[in-house]
């Protein structure tokens, strides 16, 4: 190491140089450098959407979703399989391991995807390549004149296609409006007068819709085209077609029915501010693209929508834009860190009493910052708030603090000797390089465990830990290379240590403190052991969970409705709704999403409302809320008033995540598995008793999967054969007259619709109604339908969840008041107790609580390999057992207590935020022992006895080591006191770091010399 700061003294010009191209390089990666708000926690999945209209949940599952099953089962790298069937519906979701290549994953399911035996007609999909924390954007179309029908025809026709061919854009989908359809509304009477039945006239409708290609002929040196045109292009057209003839008198199909045009059966409804019917768009961002590079390209795309492409009168307006969430937390971060950036100069300057000194330290921040910058660049990496918001810069100029305050000292001391201030610099590095080199390898240490994180959590430090290494790497580099260079320059005319009074008084009452400590050193490791030990007594009331809720600015509020109401209803309820959340000052926007879109993407029903709440910034709320907690209480009690609806309250991309994650529409679930629906439900309604006398437990729902009235037409065999039918006669008029069926389409320019051919409302609206409708016997006679068949109401089931091919049913809840382990563990211990589960039926705590315990599990080994790597590197440094082994069981005893102190106090519950904070605190705090017990051993080699050494070191080091802790622990202050949007996930880790630094400090500066004196004898080895 000595080397190195010896070559750059010899070439300050070339290391003045580098440094400018090292700023440089790090100014432009840091314009490239995208940021996100949080990393995207959610696992690979592909997702299969089928669709099958008018087909019950249990016809679904066993035609459709069990054969996608199958077929997809044995996929290399799957994690499980889940699906949920309701009606006219599958959605089958692939869950596969990390790390696994979506091109990869996405192949292996088109390749079986064509070999599943399907029923006719029906064609699954992929969804897009694009992850469930994927939603970036969302936009609503405005109009003073045109309808949601028209709004959404745009939408699908004009705007979709425009978003989908921004790079970085997975796909665009469409919610609310009515889906404009061609409609042939029948009158049954007619029709049967006419001796027609309604297969008929699909049929002359499937027939006269065609153009025709004749070839070409050439006339006159000209080459012409041959084109029959007979296409249906108006409503005219449509009435005109030619059903029958009959005595020489044409049947057109206006002469039994009316043709219009309508919408299709609506699946969903889109609310905006005081609009009940509007159109939104929904922007869903490609995995593995840079948010922010997307959402600046899709803005652009907004403007020129608005400007160039649409109608005068229509206006894309975004209402949720993920980038202002990027820059609410960004600023959040700036804040944190120009706070610490000052506080730690501060420090700096108050210890050294030089102004010099103090910014030569400081450089080492931008400039580390700059290099981090460069090598994620280099990996084409991105940043999110919490690698960029948990950087310490005190770690990170820790040892340009040793470095520069070794050389102050010196040159002060030798002033008025011959050496040149470059020599004096070289030896007063030569005492410090070595130690520093391997204090900062052990910190880098103490990060490294991060990488063996799976799952969320090692997707959410992963990249905290790129960026501290790279700042580490960063900063040694600037202390061994420019620090030096720096020093001497500013100080070639020489230095005069003034006297610091503050710290003269500290350095006294730490001198008789130290004396008594050195005079009882094994009570003073006793003290220092039972001053951990009651600590760790704290450790049950703690608590744990798997994260902190990371804070988005913006409620989701989801209603939850009885299962079996109709889209009226529910259209009826959503805007009183709305009503009510937009009535607290505090909101900006709110947007309601009925049911589920028309491509299927959200498998839901009528009974299922989600609401959008946009927020102001905290800093805006003046009323009588002032925390979202506040507020969210203030909402629940407000919508008490709606009776059988029960509201949950997340975030839009937590949402999204915890659905991934459980399979349910919650964070949190317990689910039973087994074959019998009615058992399943018998156990999930016993298990939601108990879970709603359980402390902590909240908002507990049971996922009813039975109970779906549905009108039952069971075909009597008998009957149908009497008079030469078949059993598709029956259901090919069922289909086409009560449900509605496609039977071709009419072409304008670009756009296609639907021609749709069912009876009038009026003929099917009721039970006695769809028994009436007349059926077309093979000998000509018209016979109502009840003749044929048994009509009733039948019970059946609204949906049926499915994992890993078995059934289950959810029991969702949350948990609030209460640390996550702890109520979910009390919740097993109860459900274990008082449930007896059948043979062949078992239970899953699943969504946040498997995590939790997950990442839990990989702690427990990673914190001992993390202290078994450090001890290594401190065995190489010392070449000796004895000084690794004190250095260890001095940061044990001294740098745990603070941080679990501070969790218990402060009601932060331990989750993989914190014990990344233990991980990094335990990599600071040796290199504090490592600083000391190094100048112990150097003045031990210079002739000095043990005891003397000992405490000559500890007041030689008192000042860096004081600095080195404070400086840490100081830069992480603004963010463990932080709150708002922004901080939730740095909080704990940065808490951790500053409680456990300062009672390090304060215990370690008496405890390293007792440790020392216990161990050090005349034969030592003596490294430095």
């Amino acid at each position: 190491m000595n080397r190195v700061v010896g070559a750059s003294l010899g070439q300050p010009f070339l290391v003045i140089l580098m440094m400018l191209v090292l700023i440089g390089a790090g100014a432009r990666s840091l314009q490239r450098l995208p940021v996100d708000a949080y990393p995207d926690l959610s696992p690979p999945i592909v997702e299969i959407i089928t669709q099958w209209p008018g087909h019950t949940a249990e016809e679904v599952e066993r035609l459709i979703t069990v054969p996608v099953e199958i077929g997809m089962n044995g996929i290399p790298k799957t994690d499980n399989i889940r699906s949920i069937s309701l009606y006219g519906l599958s959605d089958v979701i692939i869950t596969f391991h990390e790390g696994a290549g979506d091109d990869y994953t996405r192949q292996q399911v088109f390749n079986l995807l064509g070999g599943i035996s399907l029923p006719s007609g029906v064609t699954p999909s992929v969804s897009p390549l694009s992850s469930p924390s994927g939603l970036i954007y969302r936009y609503v179309l405005q109009s003073p004149d045109r309808s949601p029908m028209e709004l959404k025809t745009l939408e699908a026709w004009t705007i979709e296609p425009q978003y989908k061919s921004v790079p970085g854009v997975a796909d665009d989908s469409g919610f609310g409006g009515g889906t404009m359809q061609y409609q042939v509304l029948l009158d049954p009477v007619k029709v049967a007068g006419a001796g027609l039945s309604v297969q008929q006239v699909e049929a002359s409708l499937t027939a006269n819709n065609s153009n025709a290609g004749g070839g070409f002929y050439t006339q006159g040196g000209q080459f012409y085209y041959v084109r029959g045109l007979g296409r249906m292009e108006t409503l005219d057209d449509i009435g005109n077609v030619v059903l029958a003839v009959h005595n020489g008198t044409p049947i057109l199909l206006k002469d039994v029915g009316r043709v219009t045009i309508g919408i299709a059966p609506r699946l969903g409804e889109f609310g905006y501010e005081k609009q009940d019917d509007a159109v939104e768009g929904v922007i869903l961002l490609r995995t593995g693209e840079k948010a922010q590079d997307v959402l600046k390209r899709v803005e652009a795309k907004t403007k020129e929508l608005n400007e160039q492409i649409l109608p005068k009168d229509v206006k894309i307006h975004p209402f949720y834009d993920r980038s202002d969430l990027i820059a609410l937390t960004t600023k959040v971060v700036e804040d944190n860190l120009l706070r610490g950036m000052v506080l730690v100069v501060v420090i700096l300057i108050f210890f050294l009493y030089d102004f010099r000194a103090g910014l030569i330290v400081a450089v080492t921040i931008p400039l580390a910052l700059l290099f981090a910058f460069i090598c994620l660049d280099l990996q084409q990496a991105s940043a999110n708030l919490l690698s960029i918001g948990a950087i310490d810069f005190g770690i990170l100029v820790d040892g340009a603090v040793v470095m520069v305050e070794n050389i102050y000292r010196q040159v002060a001391a030798r002033e008025g000797t011959p050496l040149s201030i470059k020599q004096v610099i070289l030896d007063a590095a030569a005492e410090v390089d070595r130690p520093l080199f391997y204090a900062v390898a052990v910190i880098v240490a103490s990060f490294l465990p991060i990488y063996v994180l799976s799952g969320p959590s090692g997707t959410l430090f992963k990249p905290m830990a790129d960026t501290m290494v790279f700042a580490l790497v960063g900063s040694l580099i600037v202390t061994l290379v420019l620090l030096p260079v720096l020093c001497a320059h500013f100080m070639r005319k020489g230095v005069r240590e003034r006297r610091n009074a503050a710290f003269e008084a500290i350095k006294s009452a730490y001198g008789k403190g130290l004396d008594a400590c050195l005079a009882r050193p094994w009570w003073t490791t006793i003290a220092a052991a039972v001053l951990l030990g009651v600590s760790l007594l704290l450790i049950p009331f703690i608590g744990g969970e798997f994260m902190p809720q990371m804070d988005e600015g913006a409620l989701w509020v989801r209603a939850t409705m009885p299962y079996t109401i109709s889209f009226d209803e529910s259209a009826r309820i959503t805007p009183q709704i709305r009503d009510i959340l937009r009535s607290f000052p505090e909101v900006t926007t709110v947007a309601s999403e009925l049911g589920r879109p028309d491509d299927g993407t959200d498998s839901t029903g009528f009974f299922n409302v989600e609401f959008y709440v946009g927020l102001k910034p905290y800093s805006e709320w003046t009323g009588r809320y002032h925390t979202k907690a506040a507020l969210t209480e203030a909402i629940n009690d407000k919508l008490k008033t709606f009776p059988g609806i029960i509201f949950n309250y997340t975030q839009p991309a937590e949402d999204a995540v915890d659905e991934a994650e459980s399979g349910l529409k919650s964070a949190l679930a317990v689910k039973v598995f087994g074959s019998n629906l009615n058992t399943l439900q018998d156990k999930g309604k016993a298990i939601k008793q108990i879970l709603e006398k359980v402390r902590g437990i909240h908002d507990v729902t049971l996922v009813k999967e039975l109970g779906q009235p549905s009108l039952s037409i069971k075909i009597n065999r008998a009957a149908i054969a009497r008079y030469g039918l078949n059993v598709d006669d029956i259901n090919a008029l069922i289909t086409t007259a009560i449900g509605g069926d496609v039977a071709t389409e009419v072409v304008q320019q670009e756009k296609q619709f639907d021609l749709v051919v069912r009876l009038d409302r009026q003929y099917r609206d009721t039970p006695e109604e769809i028994g009436n409708i007349l059926v077309a016997t093979p000998g000509g006679q018209q016979l109502p339908l009840k003749q044929f068949a048994d009509i009733k109401v039948t019970d059946g089931a609204s949906f049926i969840y499915r994992q890993n091919h078995s059934r289950y049913i959810g029991v969702q809840f949350s948990v609030e008041g209460r640390d996550l382990a702890g109520a979910v563990e009390d919740a097993m211990q109860q459900v274990n107790k008082k449930v007896v589960m059948p043979q062949g039926y078992h239970l899953d705590w699943g969504g946040e609580y498997t995590e939790y315990t997950a990442s839990r599990a990989q702690l427990n080994v990673i914190l001992p390999l993390t202290l078994a790597l450090i001890f290594l590197l401190l065995f190489t440094l010392y070449s000796n057992f004895k000084f690794p082994l004190i250095t260890v069981l001095g940061v044990l005893l001294s740098a745990p207590m603070g941080g679990i102190v501070a969790l218990w106090l402060t009601g932060t519950p331990f989750s993989v935020s914190s014990g990344i904070g233990f991980l990094a605190l335990f990599g600071v705090s040796v290199q504090t022992a490592v600083v000391y017990i190094s100048c112990v051993n150097e003045l031990r080699r210079d002739g000095t006895g043990i005891t003397e050494a000992i405490r000559e070191g500890a007041m030689l080091r008192l000042r860096p080591i004081m600095m080195t802790a404070l400086v840490a622990a100081l830069g992480l202050l603004p963010a463990a006191l932080a709150t708002g949007v922004g901080t939730d996930t740095q909080r704990p880790f940065a808490l951790v770091i500053v409680s456990g630094l300062f009672t390090r400090l304060l215990v370690s500066i008496f405890l390293m010399p007792a440790l020392y004196a216990l161990v050090a004898r005349p034969d030592d080895r003596l490294e430095v």
